[in-house]
């Protein structure tokens, strides 16, 4: 592709509760956002939802669209082979996206465009070997080696959440035990703080869950950080679940670094201090080998949407 004018990209993040779209330059540069709410009942709702975000931001330089999609992305068709927070079957959407939108389109899995952001011009920039993990209404993996994003097969590699950190732990919707997406993610989070607060109905936990905090997660950070018991019982109980699989992880990656993102991340050193404890302690030969940093994610809410038009772009070139 040339241009006279810098080239942009659509880059569009198909998450479980809501869809995020950015207008991105090729240095990295967000245009414009959008966002709407995730219809999750039939394909032709998605795919109009995603259209209307693109037309929002979509500008005169953009020659690609990148999405990234909340499950299973069959790496040779671009297709969606499986999500667990839509209600249909597999679907052809890349090519459904790019004929609504009239121009051409690269599909992956969320988590895999959200390290791709962390490789290219976030935390892990300069670096070609990476492992991002993001908590949120679940736990999402992507891996990037020797520069290339690790795939496998048929494009359904590092589905982490169902590693087992936790043999005895809440049931997954997998029918497993212990999963690390239901024992150290968001959801994790709140649901400790839910039971907690039943737990000690009048304590503070409790009553910034009862007067209508907007997540039951955030109460749990906001009454850690002002030293309530429970709740930094609960990050650290998260943490080191966290820092249990971030481990496994390296074990097998071997990553120059480790990238953490997500919202429960907000929590700072509560959440993150024990997992590079349990991290530590659990990573081979830490000794015989160089330190292998566990960061922060430099991108929030926008990683998988910028991600997505960075996949885009690169693909295009």
């Amino acid at each position: 592709m040339t241009s006279s004018s810098p080239v942009e990209a659509v880059g569009v993040d198909v998450g479980a509760t809501k869809i995020a779209a950015v207008r991105l330059t090729a240095d990295g540069t967000v245009l414009a956002r959008a966002r709407c709410a995730t219809p999750r009942r039939t394909v032709d709702e998605l795919v109009d939802a995603v259209a209307g975000l693109v037309a929002r931001v979509r500008g005169e330089p953009v020659a690609v669209v990148g999405v990234g999609l909340p499950g299973m992305v069959d790496a040779g068709t671009g297709a969606l082979a499986f999500a667990p927070g839509l209600e249909f079957a597999r679907a052809p959407l890349g090519e459904l996206i790019a004929d609504s939108v009239g121009l051409p389109v690269v599909t992956d899995n969320d988590a895999n465009a959200a390290a791709w952001a962390e490789y290219r011009i976030g935390a892990g920039r300069g670096q070609d070997h990476l492992v991002l993990v993001t908590l949120g209404t679940g736990l999402g993996c992507g891996v990037v080696v020797a520069g290339r994003l690790l795939h496998g097969s048929h494009g359904f590699a590092a589905e982490a959440s169902h590693l087992i950190v936790e043999p005895r732990g809440p049931l997954c919707e997998c029918g497993n035990r212990g999963c690390w997406g239901v024992a150290a993610s968001g959801a994790a989070i709140a649901r400790l703080g839910r039971q907690a607060a039943a737990v000690r109905p009048a304590g503070p936990l409790a009553r910034l869950i009862g007067r209508g905090s907007p997540d039951a997660g955030e109460a749990v950070t906001e009454a850690a950080r002002s030293g309530d018991d429970q709740a930094l019982e609960i990050l650290h109980r998260v943490g080191t679940l966290t820092g249990v699989g971030l481990a496994a992880l390296a074990n097998l990656f071997d990553p120059a670094v480790v990238v953490v993102g997500g919202g429960p991340v907000s929590a700072g050193e509560l959440l993150l201090a024990p997992a590079r404890t349990a991290f530590a302690a659990r990573l081979y030969a830490p000794g015989d080998r160089p330190p292998v940093p566990v960061l922060t994610a430099r991108f929030a809410n926008d990683a998988g949407a910028i991600g997505a038009a960075l996949l885009a772009l690169d693909r295009a070139r």
